[in-house]
């Protein structure tokens, strides 16, 4: 197995580091030494750490008993070093390019009579007499499969470290340092781990060395030692940025934290003072779904879900969030149409139990990708189907709905709480959104299941059929605002307005703590004399470049000049050419789209943080929208200016913060303006930030 990593510890002087730990054994010749621990309960018993002795390897016997020490003297002989003290003061008797580190169990066998290192190979070596479930894996391991097929990945490194099983190179033995912390086993562990992630070269199995014996047990058998396990796999994380090394990382991070799951099953401690102890101690990365394992009673159906950046998805995880309950969730990889971001589950990674995500098709709406999500989350939840008593989905994306009304159908008395983002069955635009449902016979099933009275709702548009089952099934229905739910019903009956109503409730996207908008530190800068203004989203039909431009012009024409507009968008060829021949280019700054926690982080950098409602006039009765922004902006320290179409909910959204005008009103610019620099302290006219336009 090829491993090739970007070594790096999280420190200025990282290079230098790595290099120096390197040149600590650059110079030793091909060959093995063996370290050999001898504890004070072995200290009488006579101790061979091999079975013959090399041209090539030599000895260092190591141990902290004064009796041990002064015997072990007596039978040395020049090719073996005997030392007073730790593992750590033994690694500087190493005379050859690898090591292997042992304890007073085991044994060294050679089946040749030289041996030829590389020095950029890790050697796994064959284990006798070793009965233990670790080795048989082990074993299996080795005899089953071709190590030289295998990836870097996190189940593999799991395999080769389970048992001492692994000859390093001597530069890589110094990336872990051995600690009374520990058992001697876990030691090895980590040695293992760390000179495998360290490692710019290969991993291939030796037939030219056996290890004979038997090893104690590696798990932690206390609940503080395997806090101290788990400090340690989140301090290594923290040092490194190499994705894969980490994913590795955090692998074992999982195992040993699903070890302190027992304790808290067991009734040793509570789940919330384990938490507190690992928090006091620095543990960053807490895996929060290890210790929630099997606690999960509502199962959460969002196709599109972090660490996947998406609107729906985010406001998905702020919701579980703000309900406090411990989840399941169902999802699907979205690699193909959305780009991944692992902070993005620090929003409720501290309730989730498990997430399963499906690698179905990937689509906005195609009916092969809803029925594969369908068939997914269906046989997902049929293996654990006693676990759940409520379900919760979310559109946009409609594969949620389609999936809960497959468990609700198949268990009508579990709860299913259905949220609606935007209306779904037309656009911004009033136009009718159509996408086909290509299964007859699932249409006739609908028609059948919703039988005489509601089965003329029922057509070939999934769109259509994703609001009609809900309305009809689902136990809770959310909205954000009232516009929305009104507007949704207008195209049906008395019977199914009251049917919804009656279970509907009106919440808007919940708001993020203060400390979460602390998680990244943005490195932008900005003019701390101006007024910062910033626009956060993605530029659309109804909202674009020009809106932006518009308020530069407007402020300009009313003699500010003391301001600028950060503009975090997907910029593309057709906004980047609008900038560019724009007369107030001067007071615009134009950025890409910035990462979800860096751009909570950036909302408190700025003075005010602009938001426009989606432009309906003559095209809807009424404005059934609320930027899904507004929630994260008001967990800002900012000032919040609403540009709003008259009426609207954010037009008649009244709070300190936040500071309206209607669109049209243009004339109001400059006055919202000035009201907003009194109370931020700031002027709106600088002389020395006069432009000369063209």
């Amino acid at each position: 197995m090829k491993v090739v990593n970007r070594i790096n510890t999280a420190d200025a002087n990282s290079q230098y580091i790595n290099s120096v730990i390197s040149s600590l054994s650059e110079l030793h010749p091909a060959g093995l030494t063996v370290i050999k621990y001898i504890s004070e309960h072995a200290a009488k018993a006579e101790h061979s750490p091999a079975e013959k002795s090399l041209n090539n390897m030599n000895f260092v016997l190591v141990t902290d008993n004064l009796y041990a020490y002064d015997e072990l003297k007596k039978t040395s002989d020049d090719n073996t070093t005997v030392v007073y003290g730790t593992v750590e003061d033994a690694k500087v008797y190493i005379k050859y390019s690898h090591v292997i580190i042992i304890d007073e169990n085991l044994t060294v066998k050679f089946h040749h009579d030289e041996l030829d290192f590389s020095e950029d190979k890790i050697y796994l070596t064959d284990i006798d007499g070793n009965d233990s479930l670790d080795a048989k894996i082990y074993k299996n391991f080795l005899s089953d499969n071709h190590i030289d097929k295998y990836n870097f990945d996190s189940p593999t490194i799991e395999k080769l470290i389970r048992e001492t099983n692994c000859i390093i190179p001597s530069h890589l033995i110094f990336h872990h340092s051995f600690t009374d912390n520990f058992s001697f086993r876990f030691n090895i562990w980590m040695s293992n781990l760390m000179a495998i992630i360290n490692l710019n070269g290969e991993i291939e199995k030796t037939d030219a060395i056996c290890v004979h014996g038997e090893l104690e047990r590696g798990i932690p058998e206390s609940c503080n030692e395997a806090i101290k396990c788990v400090k340690y796999i989140d301090n290594k994380i923290s040092k490194r940025y190499d994705e894969k090394v980490s994913e590795v990382l955090q692998y074992f991070n999982k195992i040993f934290t699903a070890n302190l799951k027992n304790y808290i099953d067991k009734g040793n401690i509570s789940k919330e003072k384990l938490i507190e102890e690992m928090k006091s101690i620095g543990i960053e990365n807490i895996y929060y779904s290890a210790l929630n394992k099997g606690d999960a009673r509502k199962l959460v159906l969002a196709y599109c879900f972090p660490p996947f950046n998406d609107t729906s998805g985010n406001v998905m995880a702020k919701r579980i969030f703000e309900t406090g309950d411990i989840v399941d969730v169902i999802s699907n990889d979205m690699s193909r149409i959305r780009k991944k971001d692992n902070k993005l589950l620090n929003i409720m990674s501290h309730l989730l139990d498990s997430q399963i995500v499906l690698t179905g098709p990937q689509a906005f709406s195609s009916w092969a990708s809803i029925e594969e999500y369908m068939q997914g989350v269906f046989h997902k939840y049929k293996l654990y189907e006693d676990k759940y008593d409520e379900i919760y989905s979310r559109v946009m994306f409609p594969h949620s709905h389609f999936a809960a009304f497959e468990i609700k159908k198949e268990n009508p008395d579990i709860k299913w709480v259905a949220e609606f983002s935007d209306p779904l069955y037309t656009d911004v635009s009033s136009n009718i959104r159509y996408a086909p449902i290509e299964d007859d016979e699932y249409i006739e099933m609908l028609k059948e299941y919703t039988g005489e009275e509601y089965s003329h709702l029922i057509n070939d548009n999934s769109f259509n059929v994703c609001e009609v089952i809900p309305f009809l099934y689902a136990d809770e229905l959310i909205f954000t605002n009232h516009y929305q739910m009104n507007y949704m019903l207008e195209r049906f009956d008395d019977r199914i307005k009251t049917l919804v109503t009656g279970k509907a409730v009106i919440s808007q996207h919940p708001t993020l703590p203060e400390d979460m908008y602390n998680i990244v530190k943005t490195f932008y800068k900005i003019n701390q004399e101006e007024i910062n203004i910033a626009y956060f989203g993605n530029f659309y039909d109804t909202r674009g470049f020009r809106q932006i431009e518009l308020v530069a012009k407007q402020l300009y024409e009313a003699n500010i000049n003391n301001f600028k507009i950060h503009v975090f968008t997907n910029l593309n060829k057709k906004t980047l050419r609008f900038y560019k021949q724009s007369d107030f280019k001067e007071y615009i700054e134009m950025n890409q789209y910035a990462p979800y926690f860096e751009f909570l982080n950036l909302t408190n950098l700025m003075d005010i943080l602009l938001i426009f409602d989606a432009e309906t006039v003559g095209i809807k009765p009424y404005n059934p929208y609320v930027p899904s922004k507004l929630s994260d902006y008001r967990g800002s320290t900012s000032k919040i200016w609403a540009f709003t179409e008259k009426g609207s909910v954010l037009d008649l959204t009244e709070e300190d913060n936040i500071y309206t005008v209607q669109q049209r009103d243009y004339y109001k610019y400059g006055e919202t303006m000035k009201e907003i620099s009194e109370h931020i302290d700031k002027p709106v006219y600088n002389a020395a930030n006069i432009k000369c336009l063209n």
